[in-house]
């Protein structure tokens, strides 16, 4: 039987999350807002199943943590996997497109 991790969201990806809801919210619509939150928040709940199974994180290959990425629609999904604890902590999401420069501050 497959192993289920526990999925936790950092403060700082939950941060992210509500800026990209509330820049679609007042930029484009509140129900693409709504369903882009819906998206990407499933998107978090599948990775309690087989998270080793998506992409490493490019631009990342040289720091000790191993990041991985989730994409939904145009949106990447950071999170890393502790699998002794049985554990995916996401810990950024923002838009593909963003600089990779920007991935050096990674936790």
């Amino acid at each position: 039987m497959a192993s289920v991790y526990q999925v936790v969201v950092t403060a700082e990806a939950q941060q992210n999350l509500q800026e990209i809801i509330e820049y679609l919210g007042h930029n484009v619509s509140y129900e693409t807002a709504e369903r882009v939150r819906d998206g990407i928040e499933a998107e978090i709940a599948k990775l309690s199943k087989h998270p080793q199974s998506k992409a490493l994180l490019r631009g990342t290959e040289h720091t000790e943590t191993i990041y991985r990425r989730a994409l939904k629609w145009s949106y990447r999904i950071v999170f890393t996997v502790e699998e002794n604890e049985l554990l995916v902590l996401v810990v950024r999401i923002d838009n593909e497109k963003t600089n990779p420069a920007s991935l050096e501050d990674l936790p």
